[in-house]
């Protein structure tokens, strides 16, 4: 019995609302129902049957990372026995805090997730009631962490808890530690030799994307990042050392312990600007060292940048073009470049929708029943922006086509009630062949 036609014998609200069904009734429930009543019970966070509710979790402590960690973390990942992949997310966690690292991978993500799609049915017609049921933000999540793949490698994404009317709230990204991909398991706990297998009969709530060999381009990049963040790091210490003018002390007190006292007091005054002095005692401020270059250091991070930009987008001449020369013409095939990219994640977030998510999603939940046999495509007219929308319209009108006006005014946001011929044009009707004129009145 689907769910429809469960509801039509039983009413929903009563199922929502006796927190004390029946054995009879419990046993009658199709899954979906059941799931959402236990849902409500639990303040919409699931059932409690799915292998997340059972997971111990940790607390977080960005550690620096050195390249030492990177080598044990990527040894650990793809060790052919047993890989662990807990020190791989820890150092991806860390190497994410970096802001350009941040930047470039949004770009490819949110240019994703802002790209126009389409449902369409076996005869090719779009089906713009099934968009709606996509218009959510756990859809956002899974669009969003089907291409962080490309960045951090294979990813089991959970898709269980629903509201009390069977629609999906939150798509949950398995935490990389916890993963056992050889025996497509779910430890408990990060860095766990045993857990529970996400296949079988829980298939349709879980999602495998990537490949297992693959870490992801964070792996690879790795090294750019560390080596930047140790810059960074140096320049700091070089400010402190160098940026603030030293403290001089004089006094004519042999005293050790008066002398121990002096050096706390010059060691506070960096950060009180406060000193207590007796009798014949003095302190004066140095001078700051001068020759000491600091674009050594800026130098550095922004070549490390660059080769991050280069790595994750194809170029650097849209990220760090700042500085540089460069012609309209190069800039427009470095962002060629980035767009090869994002074709790429598109194809691959669009496989994976239509391969993986659209025949689980009426499993999962007969809500989604009417996204059967719909295939997936993005549309890709409907990026065109308006500029280019009308430039392109003019284009063709001045070649010789005829356009649907009212197509054209909802599309340019322009309305358009008809067409003249601009004057000179072979469209101009005073341009045309004088034979076919009529002839001129005696």
């Amino acid at each position: 019995m689907g769910l429809k036609s469960w509801l039509q014998n039983f009413s929903k609200n009563e199922v929502l609302k006796d927190r004390k069904l029946s054995a009879q009734t419990l046993r009658e429930m199709p899954e979906d129902i059941l799931r959402i009543e236990m849902a409500a019970k639990k303040g919409n966070r699931g059932s409690g049957k799915n292998i997340t509710a059972g997971l111990t979790g940790n607390a977080t402590f960005f550690t620096p990372k050195t390249i030492k960690d990177w080598n044990n973390a990527v040894q650990s990942a793809t060790d052919p026995e047993r890989p662990n992949f807990q020190f791989l997310q820890e150092l991806y966690e860390n190497l994410k805090l970096d802001a350009h690292v941040q930047s470039v991978i949004e770009t490819r993500v949110k240019r994703v997730l802002r790209s126009k799609y389409d449902l369409i049915s076996q005869g090719g017609e779009v089906n713009e009631d099934a968009k709606k049921l996509l218009n959510a933000p756990w859809f956002e999540s899974f669009v969003s962490d089907v291409v962080m793949t490309k960045f951090e490698g294979i990813k089991v994404l959970e898709l269980f808890d629903v509201d009390e009317i069977g629609e999906l709230i939150r798509c949950k990204d398995i935490p990389k530690g916890h993963l056992l991909p050889l025996r497509q398991e779910i430890a408990k706990e990060a860095g766990g030799e045993n857990g529970t297998s996400y296949v079988g009969g829980l298939a349709n709530y879980y999602v495998e994307v990537g490949e297992m060999e693959d870490l992801g381009l964070l792996s690879q990049i790795a090294t750019y990042i560390l080596a930047k963040k140790k810059a960074m790091g140096a320049f700091l210490d070089y400010l402190h050392k160098y940026g603030v003018p030293p403290i001089i002390i004089n006094t004519a007190n042999y005293d050790k312990e008066r002398q121990t006292e002096l050096l706390a007091m010059g060691v506070e005054m960096h950060n009180n600007h406060v000193m207590v002095i007796q009798g014949n005692e003095t302190f004066t401020l140095g001078d700051v060292p001068t020759g000491g270059s600091t674009t050594l250091f800026f130098d550095f991070i922004k070549l490390m940048n660059s080769e991050i930009s280069k790595a994750v987008l194809g170029q650097d001449g849209t990220t760090e073009n700042k500085d540089g020369a460069g012609t309209y013409g190069s800039l427009k095939i470095m962002q060629g470049v980035a767009d090869d990219r994002h074709e790429s994640d598109k194809l691959f977030v669009q496989n994976v929708i239509n391969k993986e998510l659209l025949p689980r999603l009426p499993k999962i939940n007969s809500f989604y029943s009417v996204l059967t046999g719909l295939i997936f495509d993005w549309d890709e007219s409907s990026e065109m922006e308006q500029k280019d929308y009308v430039e392109s319209a003019v284009r063709l009108t001045q070649a010789g086509y005829e356009l649907d006006l009212d197509e054209l005014s909802n599309r340019s946001g322009i309305t358009v009630k008809g067409y003249r011929a601009p004057f000179g044009t072979a469209a101009d009707p005073s341009l045309e062949d004088p034979k076919k004129k009529s002839p001129a009145k005696k």
